[in-house]
């Protein structure tokens, strides 16, 4: 105990010296970002070192600079490093913050990244993050495990200071299972090595060997150890009040009052009022009222030292006992959420695998003996399940069936050659058309039966609303051109939380809605708002709009009914029935507002951040 607070003593005092010239380059960063104009990686090393720099100033903001680095970076080739490091300074806070498990696993995902890059360095801190974290919550095998693991690294890379820190380190953990002439010797063994190599960590392994001197009774040993480091510290500037009550407990030993009272009065200059230093001070002050013969006030203060004991033991085992619940509770959530990940790769496979459209109409036609079966069962459902049946029988049969059968025809006068140049061109870009109508078609179908047969699981990301949609309205583009309809996307950059192929899907199915009961020359313009902490997207055209008996039952599927579009496209409504499901499933809603000859507007919103219900 007296060691570990020794080292904290230490880093406290050598850390008020930093701060001042912390705040100045902390200062300096802060006005580069805000100027700020360059590359996504440039900026997000831009985040990481404000973040780092907040380290003994604010944890919560360098929480929030180090997240906002990793909104930038995850997930993107190239920025493993910097995705890496952004982990590494989250890990590092939570574990200030004594979030031990959320800690443990942003190091183990800058372990990842770093094994990924072959980067050493950053896999030998990371490996020593690790291993001091699992030194604070007092687990011994984890500890030896990641002590082993600098110690594999540090031979690798053929650094001889590093692997005597890393025996060292495996050392103090043998410590506790070890005898102490055994630690002792161990440590000895070491401190030669580090002589020799004149190690930065010669004296902080020479003070454990003091350390051991003193609880083997020999304090005269543990003196010679013990001033060594003193000497070093005081050439430092930093001296702390661990090691000098390490001294007044060597002195006392001795039997020589004076010297430990002075040491004892050095130690009480700083962390005075502490539990652990009021520990040490009525232990030694015990010793030494017993040297002198006052057995009374020797009593006393073993009383109170006792007192402390306790107290510090309890708090101590109650902390423990709650850490070592909320580990196990969080270990459990991730590998449940692993499972289920696993479980939706699982099922994104089988997608594809019925991409055939042969296979994707078989498919549906047992979704429909499936679901029939299931209404025997459940009487009260029969109604609306025949229904459902019909309107998907009819859209295999007659959105399915006679545009393909056109396809056909069409490729059939193509290979006989039996059209000129431009029928031709033109029969090609109608052809174009079909295919994509039929496409969307296939591709909602798909999903509406995906959704039949298990509930709806959203994964949702962090991504850029303005980016993916984009990506859906180029793919679409050609559709609006062909028939001269204006597309105009205006949606803004914004990070949004949701799952990200349901909201490609509900700004697809809008768009090419909007652009079907769009009559030439019309405009289709897609925009964006933030309401509280939702963002609204927005789906207007200058189209037919729609009956009021059409709108009341426009997200019903066993109640809609098809509509010819201004060019006579087909429509079925499922569409609609599966943009309803889909934000509804992201923790979002949709509605609209049209004006029958006037054109509609259809509105659905995402959150933008993560919220926990």
């Amino acid at each position: 105990m007296i060691i570990r607070k020794l080292k904290l003593s230490i880093l406290c005092l050598s850390l008020c010296g930093t701060l001042i010239a912390q705040t100045a380059t902390l200062d300096s960063l802060l006005t580069v970002l805000d100027s700020f104009s360059g590359k996504k990686s440039d900026k997000a090393s831009l985040l990481i070192d404000i973040s780092r720099e907040y380290n003994n100033v604010d944890v919560e903001k360098g929480i929030f600079y180090a997240t906002e680095a990793l909104l930038l970076t995850q997930n993107k080739k190239g920025m493993e490093l910097l995705e890496a490091r952004a982990h590494i300074n989250l890990g590092n806070y939570y574990q200030w913050q004594k979030n031990y498990y959320t800690s443990f696993t942003h190091y183990k995902k800058a372990e990842k990244l770093a094994i990924k890059i072959n980067n050493l360095d950053m896999l030998l801190g990371v490996y020593r993050n690790i291993r001091l974290l699992f030194n604070i919550i007092n687990d011994i095998e984890n500890e030896m495990y990641y002590s082993n693991k600098i110690r594999e690294i540090a031979i690798e890379k053929g650094d001889p200071d590093m692997e005597i820190f890393a025996r060292f380190s495996y050392g103090k953990v043998l410590y506790k299972d070890l005898g102490l002439q055994e630690a002792l010797d161990y440590f000895l063994e070491i401190y030669q090595q580090a002589l020799l190599l004149n190690s930065v960590h010669t004296n902080l392994i020479g003070s454990h060997c003091g350390y051991a001197y003193l609880k083997l009774g020999q304090p005269r040993e543990a003196l010679h150890f013990l001033y060594q480091t003193l000497s070093s510290e005081e050439s430092l500037g930093v001296t702390s009040s661990a090691l000098f009550s390490i001294f007044a407990e060597a002195y006392a030993m001795l039997q020589d009052v004076d010297s430990a009272y002075y040491f004892l009065d050095k130690s009480e200059e700083s962390f005075a009022y502490r539990n652990d230093v009021l520990l040490d001070k009525y232990r030694i002050i015990s010793m030494l009222d017993t040297i002198k013969g006052d057995y009374r006030s020797a009593l006393e203060n073993f009383k109170k030292f006792h007192q402390i004991s306790d107290s510090i033991s309890k708090a101590g085992k109650t902390a423990e006992i709650a850490r070592m619940k909320n580990w196990h509770e969080l270990e459990q959530k991730d590998n449940e959420n692993e499972i289920l990940q696993q479980e939706k790769q699982k099922q994104q496979r089988l997608i594809l695998i019925l991409s055939v459209t042969l296979l994707m109409i078989i498919a549906l036609l047992l979704l429909v003996a499936l679901l029939y079966r299931k209404t025997a069962e459940k009487n009260n459902e029969l109604k609306k399940l025949h229904i459902v049946k019909d309107k998907l029988f009819s859209v295999i049969a007659h959105d399915l069936r006679s545009p393909i059968a056109s396809l056909m025809t069409v490729m059939k006068l193509v290979n006989e050659n039996q059209l000129d140049a431009d029928m031709q061109a033109q029969l090609m870009n109608d052809l174009t058309c079909r295919v994509d109508s039929i496409y969307g078609l296939l591709d909602n179908l798909l999903r509406w039966a995906k959704s039949q047969m298990q509930r709806i699981i959203p994964s949702p990301v962090y991504f850029d609303a303005q980016e993916a949609s984009r990506e859906v309205t180029d793919f679409i583009r050609g559709v609006a051109e062909s028939k001269k309809i204006i597309l105009n996307n205006h949606i803004q950059k914004q990070q949004i939380f949701a799952d990200k192929d349901m909201f490609a899907v509900l700004v697809r199915n809008l768009t090419t809605n909007a652009i079907k009961y769009t009559a030439a020359n019309g405009e289709v313009t897609l925009d964006s708002e933030l309401q509280n902490n939702m963002m609204v997207i927005s789906v207007k055209d200058t189209g037919t709009g729609m009956p009021i008996e059409v709108q009341e039952q426009l997200f019903k599927l066993s109640e809609t009914k098809s509509r010819r579009g201004t060019n006579d496209e087909s429509g079925t409504g499922l569409g609609l029935v599966l943009c309803a499901d889909f934000v509804k499933a992201n923790g979002g809603n949709i509605w609209f507002t049209s004006k029958y000859g006037e054109g509609s507007t259809f509105f659905f919103s995402f959150p933008i951040s993560f919220v926990s219900e």
